[in-house]
């Protein structure tokens, strides 16, 4: 009996931790901390540069930015704000498509100069691929290339898009990479003719964090930002 009321317990003490989170920093209604979760490298490179902006013209919020490979658990409802590329189907939070965001395959010009290009998907057996480790194997990235290429294996296997980037930079092959992250960096595409992976871009906000100003004007400005980068239509709150 004591088992079948745990999850119920867990909830509400997880909804009072966010009562009291909420409560202790009150005070003026845009002043104190915002906390937000983001997927690796869209945290760094895009959220970062307008959340220092910001913080200019609002001194008195204080930013926490959380940037991982892993979605965060949304049951432990430990984000004000959270970005997602999946929608999530269950969690006290509320949500908006902001965007999309795309991938392809991508080299650097040096390695493409040194290796040519893949022909077709069979050609990347002949070719050096940058993957993700097994335990990462649920990622879309990881998905969409073993679905076009089955039984490739990476000859060099990585726990982070960072380190992905990076390495393609260095010219250690393919990868499966974000476009706003591998078109500026001057890499070039392979196998355009294949579909393209492209996954939704969503922003969710905490329902009772909502109720603090500082976390609605954090949310529309990060809104605003993923808009303007990532182009599609916006769905009501």
């Amino acid at each position: 009996a004591g088992q079948s009321l745990v999850p119920e317990a867990e909830l509400a003490g997880t909804r009072m931790r966010v009562f009291e989170r909420n409560a202790l920093e009150t005070g003026d209604g845009l002043a104190g901390p915002v906390r937000i979760e983001a997927p690796e490298l869209l945290g760094r490179d895009m959220l970062l540069p307008a959340l220092i902006r910001f913080m200019e013209d609002y001194p008195a919020i204080r930013i926490e930015l959380r940037s991982s490979v892993q979605p965060v658990q949304l049951a432990a409802e430990d984000a004000d704000l959270v970005i997602r590329l999946v929608r999530p189907v269950r969690g006290n939070y509320r949500l908006r498509r902001v965007g999309a965001i795309r991938f392809g395959l991508y080299a650097s010009a040096d390695h493409v100069a040194r290796h040519g290009t893949p022909g077709n998907p069979e050609d990347l057996h002949r070719h050096r691929m940058v993957g993700w480790t097994e335990d990462f194997a649920y990622l879309a990235m990881a998905a969409w290339l073993s679905g076009h290429c089955p039984g490739l294996r990476p000859s060099l296997r990585l726990t982070s898009l960072a380190a992905q980037v990076a390495a393609v930079e260095q010219g250690a092959g393919w990868a499966v990479l974000p476009d706003f992250i591998a078109r500026p960096a001057g890499f070039l595409p392979g196998l355009a003719s294949l579909p393209p992976l492209e996954t939704d871009l969503w922003l969710l906000g905490h329902e009772q964090s909502l109720a603090l100003p500082r976390v609605r004007l954090v949310r529309d400005h990060i809104a605003g930002v993923l808009k303007s980068k990532f182009y599609g239509p916006k769905l009501d709150d």
